[in-house]
């Protein structure tokens, strides 16, 4: 049997649960346009907050009207709270996600919120956006900006129309972004000129703070600086008129006279904040995502947009599974163990070096960056005899050169804090007694270890990470049992202190600094892929607790990814430039 989808409100009464219903209605409800609706109050009253409160407040009114809701938006809401279908469009979304949040349906609300943000394209991102500026509720609006910065010379393009509708405050909001996706300030300054001319009476007199969202740079922008001051929407409108005298061009004039910083402006437009330098990112990211079956186990590499993880694109893959990534320079070095041979990627240039880094010559090493140079701490093998060696790793002979010892004879962890090396590990491992913790900085200038206190708590196969300029140990085991124990080590103090337990048991705990975050979860050795493992869980500094991972949240499936944070200012700068005319995807927020 079909299932009956009525076209209209008064059909749902024909046939199916409702059908003879409509002669026990007890209310109308009439739009603004003259249609009315026979309803039921108390199933309106069960299923909307809004006819909830009204008919509380209203009890014996039997005709009530709607207002800014049309009659074919009002139907389609009735049939949905009756039947629990709609059809969500292009065509109706803005109408629907008004209404909806008028009438505070927050299930109708939700379902405009997930079309939105799952159609967005760029023929509709920024009808989307001025919806969301409409429809606090409807929770689009970053959404929505990220879409079209990203997308933005696209856009431009194939507005059609959209732009020139978008109210001031948001067009302002997307082009003074640092993230703001444009090839050069040409297309910043064309989107004010489509902005400004499709309704110049009016907006005329946003132009000089609208200009303040230019990024120009001196000896770069000299022709752009000519053709805005010589634009009619510059160089006649009353609100700038008189600050250019027609025969200054320069830089330095556009900056000082037009960029608001002219007595001869209006007083609202004196000493705006104007904008200096390209349009760069504070950080990227580089993400590696695991791709491990029976047959394979290697990884495809990602470039984030900017600091954010909701846009990204692929730039290589690998054929091993990558578990550490560190930049020095341009230059990016992936590994997977220490006995396997590393890879080099040229993150300016998104290539690979056409050699391998060769392997560290030492085993159960930790891999570390320490003033850009690579270093190992490892165990070594040399005639026959055990060394716990130190080696560098030299870029132009492709080689690891023995720098120093360790007095370890285990390593669980080296990170670096302030310039320093922290190691902890252990000098004697034997199986019939427990032998203490050993936590030292070594200096690498002087080639010596300084010893500072342990770890107050006895613990092997700990995970250890440097999070805000302290060291954290994290989990492990005493041979017996895993511990949940966390404690905080403060380079200034030179004190371990005791945080509270992780709310979960770890067998092998990997901590990682994402976006900020300090996360905890089970680590992704190949053993253990498919065994139950146990949450994952970030540090809430301000609270100071352990906290669950939702599922919504980018960070759930981390376990799956390797990240490193770029945060260099010069090679960001030369990735900067080649980010237009890339394309980029929605992965990780999908």
């Amino acid at each position: 049997m079909s299932r009956f989808s009525p076209a209209k409100f008064e059909d749902i009464f024909n046939r199916g649960f409702w059908e003879g219903q409509q002669q026990l209605c007890d209310g109308i409800l009439k739009t603004h346009d003259g249609a009315t609706f026979r309803i039921h109050r108390v199933i309106l009253s069960l299923q909307c907050e809004y006819f909830c409160a009204l008919y509380r407040s209203n009890s014996n009114q039997e005709t009530v009207v709607i207002p800014y809701v049309d009659s074919k938006t009002l139907e389609s809401i009735l049939l949905f709270i009756y039947t629990g279908t709609i059809e969500v469009s292009e065509n109706n979304l803005c109408d629907l996600a008004i209404a909806s949040n008028f009438l505070l349906l927050d299930g109708l609300l939700k379902r405009c919120r997930k079309f939105a943000i799952k159609h967005m394209r760029r023929t509709n991102c920024l009808s989307f956006l001025s919806i969301a500026w409409k429809t606090d509720r409807l929770a689009i609006m970053e959404d929505c900006y990220r879409y079209a910065m990203v997308h933005f010379e696209d856009i431009l393009k194939t507005s059609n129309g959209d732009l020139e509708k978008l109210p001031v405050e948001v067009l302002k909001t997307l082009l003074k972004n640092d993230s703001l996706n444009v090839v050069s300030e040409r297309s910043t300054w064309k989107a004010i000129v489509l902005w400004t001319e499709a309704d110049s009476s009016i907006r005329l007199n946003d132009i000089p703070e609208l200009l303040t969202c230019l990024r120009l740079e001196k000896g770069t922008d000299e022709d752009l600086i000519k053709d805005i001051v010589s634009h009619p929407i510059v160089n006649r409108n009353p609100h700038v008129c008189g600050v250019i005298p027609s025969d200054e061009f320069s830089y330095y004039t556009v900056k000082c006279k037009i960029l608001s910083q002219d007595a001869n402006l209006e007083p609202q437009y004196q000493n705006l904040p104007c904008s200096y330098g390209p349009r760069m990112p504070k950080n990227l990211h580089i993400i590696a995502r695991h791709k491990l079956t029976p047959a394979e186990d290697t990884s495809e590499i990602f470039l984030t947009y900017d600091g954010d993880l909701d846009f990204w694109r692929q730039i290589g893959e690998t054929e091993f599974g990558i578990e550490n990534m560190i930049q020095i320079e341009r230059f990016i070095y992936m590994f997977k163990v220490e006995q396997m041979p590393g890879r080099i990627f040229d993150i300016v240039e998104e290539k690979w070096l056409p050699r391998s880094v060769l392997p560290v010559p030492a085993y159960r090493s930790w891999i570390i960056k320490f003033k850009e140079q690579l270093y190992s701490f490892g165990v070594s093998v040399f005639d026959h005899e055990k060394m716990y060696s130190i080696f560098s790793y030299e870029f132009q002979r492709n080689k690891w050169e023995n720098t120093g010892k360790t007095p370890y004879n285990v390593i669980y962890g080296a990170v670096t804090v302030r310039d320093q090396i922290y190691v902890v590990g252990q000098a004697e491992v034997t199986f019939d007694e427990f032998t203490p913790l050993l936590y030292q900085a070594y200096d690498l200038e002087k080639n010596t270890w300084k010893s500072l206190p342990a770890p107050n708590i006895y613990r092997q196969g700990l995970s250890l990470v440097s999070f805000h300029e302290k060291v954290f140990a994290i989990g492990g085991n005493t041979r017996e049992e895993y511990l949940s124990n966390v404690e905080v080590y403060d380079p200034l103090k030179n004190t371990w202190m005791g945080l509270p337990d992780l709310p979960f048991v770890y067998i092998s705990p990997k901590a990682v600094v994402v976006d900020n975050k300090l996360i905890v979860h089970e680590s992704n050795e190949e053993n253990k892929q498919y065994q139950d493992v146990s949450p994952l869980v970030y540090w809430d500094e301000v609270a100071q607790l352990w906290k669950n991972i939702e599922k919504s949240t980018p960070w759930y499936f981390i376990d799956h990814y390797a990240f490193l944070a770029l945060d260099d200012g010069r090679v960001l700068k030369d990735m900067t430039a080649k980010r237009p005319g890339k394309k980029w995807k929605r992965i990780l927020h999908d």
